[in-house]
């Protein structure tokens, strides 16, 4: 057995097609880690574009704040106008850019009443213009504490009216939605707390963009807080659990200073998702054509006579596939590293892997070369049946062609299979390939997408898949008369 696995990986690797495909595969991470160093700008803010300005300013022209039905109009288009020019003077990717754009339309929303309505006292009008110049002047100084401060100042008192209403609330389903609110204000006031804790400005960064997802998926786990959790379908419970991990991932970045600016990390933290295509198409292209060029070749022939029953040369070339795929992820995953590490800089590959862990409710850390090599291992049963699938296909049909092209499609409709199941909720999807052969779902007590489904049932099901295809190799190569090739 030994022997026939070693002369027919010394036949693959005389293949021109490995080598091409060889030569692909370091081009394109190659190009990859390039072009993300290249095109590399950081964190960046878009809210000005050339020519907004004009477009708001060419409409306000023709409006008429007198008139009650064009104020509404009149009044969100000058604010538009206010904000661009004042994000114009201090650049897209600017902190003031963000305070401009999520802060200051309140105190320019209330000027423009205050200047526009009908019967609003002086007093009432240079308290708002004084407002909104003291917030020019901080933009101006640089202090985007203050805005901070003002937000937790506002959300305390938004929080002292919404207790109020708590306490002369009757029905329970106001009472649940006064307390969803106070929760989504305490989730705002944490957020600006941090950045004065941290010091973490409203500039484009990591971190700042971690207390941006983590508000978001904080208000969004809030939406659960009068519900029993045990209760959602497995879909709802993946959409709370992405939540948590979001959540508390990104609570830890903040509360541990931790900032992971790294293209190279990231390329290679996601190293299966960036390059399972290439993967894939070693192990199909070599599975689907190992059987079907024996039998176009003739060459059949003259393995048959060699000493060995057809089921040990059959099972030979089934293992040289697999070899063939694990090669062909080591190379990848080394290259990476190399490539991206020479590209981009080695720093980020020194930090662990941060996860969380729905077993424990704990963010915990993992060596970060452990962490991709465990997804990597998590998506090796699709790996292996997709390239089975391509090997049964060159079995039974001889033809390199139909052998590459009906996994290629398997892999691209494997999706949209499940989501269709999903979508017209099809209990017995649990029992097909597709749900099953990618185990990341398991990963840190993860939940998968649909009811039914567990590690072991998942396991057990991918095995019958490839039993299955293997025993049907096995009887049609056993049977296949070569006396015409």
């Amino acid at each position: 057995m030994i022997n026939l696995i070693g002369n027919e990986l010394r036949k693959v690797f005389k293949k021109k097609t490995i080598y091409i495909l060889l030569v692909i595969i370091i081009g394109y991470i190659l190009l990859s880690n390039i072009i993300i160093k290249l095109t590399d700008e950081g964190y960046k803010y878009n809210y000005y574009y050339e020519g907004d300005i004009e477009y708001y300013e060419s409409y306000l022209s023709d409006l008429d704040p007198n008139n009650p039905s064009e104020y509404p109009y009149f009044a969100e288009y000058k604010r538009q106008v206010e904000v661009l020019n004042l994000t114009k003077a201090y650049g897209n990717n600017s902190w003031q850019a963000y305070v401009i754009n999520t802060k200051l339309p309140a105190y320019i929303d209330t000027l423009i009443e205050h200047e526009y309505s009908k019967g609003v006292t002086e007093e009432a009008y240079n308290e708002a213009k004084a407002a909104y110049d003291t917030a020019l002047e901080k933009l101006e100084a640089g202090d985007w504490k203050y805005f901070a401060e003002q937000e937790i100042a506002y959300t305390n008192r938004a929080i002292e009216e919404q207790e109020e209403l708590l306490k002369t609330a009757i029905d329970q389903e106001t009472i649940n939605s006064i307390k969803q609110t106070i929760a989504n204000l305490e989730v705002n006031k944490q957020t600006e707390e941090w950045r004065l804790e941290k010091n973490i400005s409203y500039a484009p960064s990591f971190l700042n963009s971690a207390i941006q997802d983590f508000y978001v998926s904080q208000t969004a786990l809030n939406g659960y807080l009068n519900r029993n959790i045990e209760d959602l379908e497995a879909e709802e419970l993946s959409y709370y659990q992405d939540n948590l991990q979001n959540s508390s991932l990104n609570r830890y970045y903040i509360e541990n200073n931790i900032s992971l600016d790294s293209n190279s990390r990231d390329l290679f933290i996601n190293l299966f998702g960036n390059y399972e295509l290439f993967i894939l198409l070693v192990g199909i292209v070599i599975a689907g054509s190992i059987v079907s060029e024996e039998f176009n070749r003739g060459t059949i022939k003259l393995l048959l006579v060699k000493p060995y029953s057809r089921i040990k040369i059959l099972f030979s070339k089934f293992v040289v596939c697999l070899i063939i795929l694990a090669l062909t992820i080591a190379f990848i995953y080394v290259f990476q590293v190399l490539a991206g590490g020479i590209i981009n800089g080695f720093d980020g590959m020194t930090t662990d892997a941060i996860v969380f862990n729905f077993d424990t409710n704990k963010v915990e850390t993992i060596n970060l070369f452990a962490y991709v090599g465990l997804t990597g291992l998590c998506k090796l049963p699709m790996y292996i049946l997709l390239t089975a699938l391509a090997f049964t296909c060159s079995t039974l049909f001889t033809n390199t062609a139909l052998a590459v092209s009906v996994p290629f499609l398997g892999y691209i409709a494997s999706s949209l299979i499940n989501q269709f199941a999903l979508i017209y909720d099809i209990k017995q999807i649990i029992y097909f390939v597709t749900p099953n052969w990618d185990l990341n779902c398991y990963l840190f007590g993860g939940t998968p997408l649909f009811d039914g489904l567990s590690l072991p049932f998942s396991i057990v099901i991918c095995v019958i898949y490839l039993v299955i295809m293997l025993a049907l190799d096995c009887v049609v190569f056993k049977k296949r008369d070569i006396k015409n090739i």
